[in-house]
């Protein structure tokens, strides 16, 4: 493992030899001490080297966009290039022009031609952030350039080859958006050949203080107080109990207003302010022993409660206060079997 400022970089050595973390600053932004953490970072420059699509799942503030760009970082030296495109919010024709390109008088205000981000990054890569955004009549036509590796500029008259990575990015359920009939399976399949989901920072408890720590030092910095100021027990007992609905990303304004608006060489727990917003997680559960988020579980704890109920997924929907459907989602997700947990029930 390498660690640069306690920046863990790169878990156990894999079957590829990583390139020197040190002329990687991309890396060196992945701050974790995190055991699940570690092995997704242990993987990256395979998955870098594959030229295959990629699928970044998590929530808001997971850091999703510093592995993508670690992606780019490790991949072979024709990838490097990376063009990025926010799929957010943009209409059906600005979406189709932001990927594709259009030729000059394809629409109003259409002076000029644009290549669009497909043509900007021919032979390298293109991150697609928010990527479940996307309306539905430019998925089919993102599926025919991933498949295909042709696009065809909004307003031109013939498609031209492009050579592209993808690596896609979302913070939204895409099951249940399949479900739903706003995301199509057919370039879910297209973009998950690879997928890496990255934990929430409530299930990172060993990052917590060490990110608190390196934003306090950096915040210091920036701002100009020296000494440092140090996190007193109780406020350290705190942000190890709070939920972190916006994870990292929160944490770091947390820090940041406390360094700001502290005194003397303690942040105390009362320095620390949290949003009143809460996005994540979704309320625990009462009638479960300690509580359980209502929000998909690991693989075996989903098998643990499905079994604890007999297979009936009726009743573990009522226990989780969730729908039916959204428990055989999460089974066919994991590919649980729900008569297995009958079967192992009766004995």
């Amino acid at each position: 493992m390498i660690r640069t400022d306690h920046r863990v970089v790169q878990g156990e050595a894999g079957p590829l030899d990583p390139p020197d973390p040190r002329l990687i600053p991309e890396l060196t932004d992945i701050i974790t001490a995190d055991p699940q953490m570690k092995e997704i970072l242990a993987w990256l420059p395979i998955y870098a080297n594959a030229d295959l699509p990629i699928l970044l799942t998590g929530e808001p503030g997971t850091g999703k966009e510093l592995v993508a760009r670690a992606i780019c970082a490790l991949g072979p030296a024709r990838r490097r290039p990376c063009q990025r495109l926010n799929c957010a919010a943009l209409t059906e024709s600005l979406a189709a022009s932001e990927l594709f390109g259009h030729v000059r008088g394809a629409f109003t205000d259409a002076r000029s031609t644009r290549p669009g981000k497909f043509r900007l990054a021919h032979e390298g890569t293109l991150f697609l952030d928010e990527v479940g955004d996307l309306p539905l009549s430019v998925q089919a036509k993102l599926l025919r350039a991933a498949e295909q590796g042709e696009i065809e500029p909004v307003g031109g008259d013939g498609s031209m080859a492009v050579d592209v990575r993808l690596i896609a990015a979302t913070n939204q359920d895409l099951a249940a958006l399949i479900a739903q009939g706003r995301f199509r399976q057919d370039l879910y399949d297209r973009l998950a050949v690879l997928a890496i989901h990255l934990p929430p920072l409530r299930e990172r408890p060993d990052d917590i203080l060490l990110l608190a720590g390196y934003f306090g030092r950096e915040m210091a910095g920036r701002y100009g107080r020296n000494p440092c100021p140090q996190f007193s027990g109780a406020a350290r007992r705190r942000l190890g109990k709070h939920a972190w609905p916006g994870n990292v990303r929160e944490l770091k304004n947390v820090v940041t207003r406390a360094v700001l608006f502290s005194a003397g060489s303690l942040i105390r727990a009362e320095d620390l302010s949290f949003s009143a917003h809460r996005s994540f997680p979704p309320k625990l559960n009462p009638d479960m022993p300690g509580g359980i988020l209502a929000t998909r579980p690991p693989p075996g704890r989903l098998q643990e409660l499905l079994e604890a109920e007999g297979g009936n997924i009726s009743a573990l929907a009522r226990r989780m206060h969730v729908c039916s459907k959204t428990i055989y989602r999460w089974l066919k997700t994991y590919n649980i079997d729900p008569m297995g947990a009958r079967d192992a029930a009766a004995f």
